[in-house]
């Protein structure tokens, strides 16, 4: 049985909760749209390829949620 030695700091080194969300951007007419930030890119990567080859919307463009730190 493997064991690990206990850390010996406090801190930690996790990503943010929200370092990997993406979301569509795309044009209807003059209104810009945006869908819900998720977790699951191939969801996000299916609408792509659905609104790319539709006829209704334009500019399409899937976005990741930048984590910036100051």
């Amino acid at each position: 049985m493997a064991t690990t030695d206990a850390p010996t700091t406090t801190e930690t080194d996790t990503a943010p909760t929200q370092a990997h969300l993406w979301r569509l951007r795309y044009m209807v007419g003059d209104l810009e749209h945006y869908t819900e930030w998720t977790g699951d890119f191939p969801t996000i990567e299916n609408y792509y390829d659905q609104y790319r080859r539709g006829d209704y919307a334009h500019d399409v463009v899937i976005e990741r949620r930048a984590v910036v730190e100051g």
